[in-house]
């Protein structure tokens, strides 16, 4: 019976360290770069740094001073494109009945590695209006093979 608890013990052991491990890989990063984290919380995150009604060089510069968001691609000439949320996500463009968000716009993308050999990017859209003052931000996350 003594022989039998040691087992069990060293099976639940292993079985700790098999779950653990990768569980521990995936979640610790979490904690130090936002940029991993679910699209809403990436968005809560950038809503903190840029908040709604900042200046849009204001913007630029937080963007510039945070490496992990990307280097920015401005557009003094028209807003981005938020996809229709009531449309599929595999949906783009006038069919689906986007939303073009402000005059000007500011898109960052984002791309890192996670276990499994699998890929994820991040895309931040900030809109502005004709005031050059933000909008609206907008946040897409999604696995690359």
């Amino acid at each position: 019976m003594k022989k039998f608890k040691l087992y069990c013990k060293r099976i639940l052991l292993v079985i700790a360290i098999i779950l653990g491990i990768p569980l521990a890989w995936t979640t610790i990063p979490m904690t130090y770069n936002p940029m991993r984290r679910p699209a809403p919380m990436i968005r809560n995150h950038v809503l903190r740094r840029t908040p709604i009604g900042m200046d849009m060089e204001e913007v630029i510069a937080v963007i510039e001073n945070n490496t992990r968001w990307g280097s920015p691609g401005i557009n003094r000439e028209s807003g981005f494109s938020h996809p229709n949320p009531q449309a599929s996500p595999w949906d783009y463009g006038e069919r689906t009945g986007a939303l073009i968000v402000g005059v000007k716009s500011i898109q960052t993308n984002h791309r890192y590695s996670i276990p499994l050999f699998l890929d994820r990017s991040v895309r931040i859209w900030w809109g502005f209006d004709e005031n050059g003052k933000l909008i609206d931000v907008y946040v897409r996350t999604w696995f690359v093979i």
